[in-house]
């Protein structure tokens, strides 16, 4: 597993992950402030805006919020090329998977950037394809801005609950993403007070 300590800015986010992150206001606008790269692929973008029988209200809300980043350029849907398409085509005797989701490992291989995805299955499958630090999902993203005070521990329940509105639920892992950035955040001051020789100066003259 990538370390909590690390998180690629630039990433092929498929129709799962999307959601996820358009589903906290919150989580989303950490994002943004540290500059959070999302694209997709156009299979993505036909799961999100065309696929049959998507029309809860929750999915409503969700193309709702995806159709105003679209609007200011936040999120871009890319074309894939026939290299893309060759991915796919061998990923897919693999894994039974979507195609959204294998044409982001394919066109997350080709550009050099990372899977972001909260799929299990798609993330064992992109694995046989990009290294470990190349697969990220939006837990993973949590706990790297808490451990960079973007977010805080309190903005855990905040997240958790705004995605449950929308049907969307990422525990137990938001919890334990938040659990693993407190813990090295406390690691990491331990380490500085050893460091500071101020704190070991005795009373004594």
């Amino acid at each position: 597993m990538t370390s909590l300590t690390i998180f690629n800015l630039l990433n092929v986010a498929d129709t799962c992950a999307l959601w996820n992150l358009l589903g906290s206001p919150l989580l989303h606008r950490a994002a943004k402030k540290v500059r959070v790269s999302i694209c997709a692929t156009q299979f993505v973008r036909y799961e999100c805006l065309f696929k049959s029988g998507a029309n809860s209200l929750s999915w409503i809300e969700l193309r709702s919020r995806l159709q105003v980043c679209l609007g200011s350029n936040e999120i871009m849907f890319c074309d894939i090329d026939l290299e893309d398409l060759q991915e796919v085509a061998s990923l897919e005797g693999r894994m039974a998977i979507s195609k959204g989701e294998l044409s982001s490992i394919a066109f997350a291989k080709r550009t050099g950037q990372s899977f972001l995805s909260d799929d299990r299955q798609a993330k064992i499958l992109a694995k046989s394809v990009l290294d470990e630090g190349s697969i990220q999902d939006i837990p993973h993203l949590c706990g790297w801005l808490c451990i960079n005070d973007v977010i805080h521990e309190s903005d855990g329940d905040t997240i958790r609950a705004e995605l449950k509105t929308l049907q969307r639920y990422l525990d137990p892992h938001i919890a334990n993403a938040f659990r693993g950035a407190l813990e090295i955040k406390l690691m990491r001051q331990m380490e500085n007070q050893k460091g500071d020789p101020s704190r070991d100066a005795g009373g004594v003259e």
